[in-house]
């Protein structure tokens, strides 16, 4: 026998109380009486209109659902950093809205209006171009926990989780040297970005401390394919006297695009060209020549993304929930918010086929 279906005009007789207050508890939309909500939580207990977890949630006023804001779900970075996020936040009982902005600023501020109206529990935001005080209004207008993930966010206010570029970019250039390469160029990202600049300062800051040349190749672009082909083609141009032996990259799919620009015009990976990326997804143990890279440690920045932002929203004191879909609420109310430090971790390099013995090496 089918069990009867409960339903709001059922929760609103229970509680003596019109449909439209019903309606009002459950989304949050409007206020009502602390009286009357209490009413309507105690007969959506009673007849079990909800399970228990979203009546707990409707005292807590909290959704289980945490916005994550990328500039490019297609590159791997990206998609691998949004898998460990979501991993991490389905073990804790909450979902994840992902929202791609494809490095686009004015889809980012509209992304942060959407998830403004979903009334998400917090935000990870990998910026493309939003600046602090987008973030802080953000904050302001929602009461929602904010974190910068990957990418510092100038003017923000809130705590940031990222990297340190520098000790992966030493372990690369050392390894380069003891290969016997000394012309070494860089492929980075665009000039005036956070992320692209750090990145590069880094390589340059280690190329410096080796005694190399201060001139060297550089090519400049977006993190693409497109910018690493343009690079690979640009360097197969070369004579070769002036062609640099080993190249950096800032980025994995730069360094994917350069590896085929250059053989494109016959200049093999690792015999003549030895390549370096940054970030170590999936792809670079896969990929051939396996991409010897500049870790970023991606299970552990997206692990303790999730942590931290919990930590914000206050939430840590409520026992695990099982790894399934969750329902609004199954959480702690936030009676006061906890503060979050910055997060960096050291990047290291990773040493796969890609990088070999320089041409003009007499080791």
């Amino acid at each position: 026998m089918a069990a009867v279906q409960v339903t709001v005009r059922d929760v609103a007789k229970k509680a003596e109380v019109s449909i439209s207050t019903v309606s009002r508890v459950l989304t949050g939309n409007a206020r009502v009486s602390p009286e009357l909500r209490q009413r309507v939580i105690e007969a959506v207990e009673e007849l079990g209109y909800r399970p228990n977890a979203l009546a707990r949630g409707l005292r807590m006023r909290r959704t289980a659902v945490i916005g994550l804001l990328i500039p490019d779900i297609s590159n791997p970075f990206f998609g691998q950093l949004a898998r460990v996020v979501e991993d991490a936040a389905n073990n804790r009982g909450y979902a994840i809205l992902l929202c791609n902005s494809q490095n686009s600023r004015r889809r980012e501020i509209q992304y942060l209006d959407l998830l403004r109206t979903q009334q998400v529990d917090g935000v990870l935001v990998v910026t493309s171009g939003a600046v602090g005080d987008q973030l802080d209004e953000f904050f302001k207008l929602t009461g929602a926990a904010v974190l910068a993930l990957d990418r510092r966010i100038p003017q923000f206010g809130g705590p940031w989780i990222g990297v340190d570029p520098y000790p992966g970019a030493k372990e690369a250039v050392r390894h380069l040297l003891e290969l016997g390469h000394r012309r070494i160029g860089v492929v980075r990202g665009v000039e005036g970005s956070v992320s692209s600049d750090e990145r590069y300062n880094a390589i340059a800051r280690a190329l410096d401390e080796s005694g190399l040349p201060q001139e060297r190749w550089i090519w400049s672009g977006e993190y693409t394919l497109e910018t690493g082909v343009e690079a690979g083609v640009a360097l197969a141009q070369l004579p070769d006297e002036e062609r640099p032996t080993a190249v950096i990259t800032t980025s994995e799919f730069s360094a994917y695009g350069l590896i085929e620009g250059a053989s494109r015009h016959g200049i093999s990976v690792p015999e003549q060209l030895s390549v370096v990326g940054y970030d170590n997804t999936a792809f670079a143990e896969v990929f051939r020549p396996a991409l010897t890279v500049i870790a970023q440690p991606i299970e552990e920045m997206g692990t303790l993304a999730v942590d931290s932002i919990l930590r914000l929203i206050n939430a840590e004191q409520e026992p695990q929930l099982p790894p399934v879909a969750p329902v609004a609420g199954a959480l702690q109310p936030r009676d006061e918010v906890e503060t979050v430090e910055d997060a960096v971790l050291p990047t290291f390099l990773v040493k796969r086929s890609s990088t070999a013995v320089s041409p003009h090496s007499e080791l």
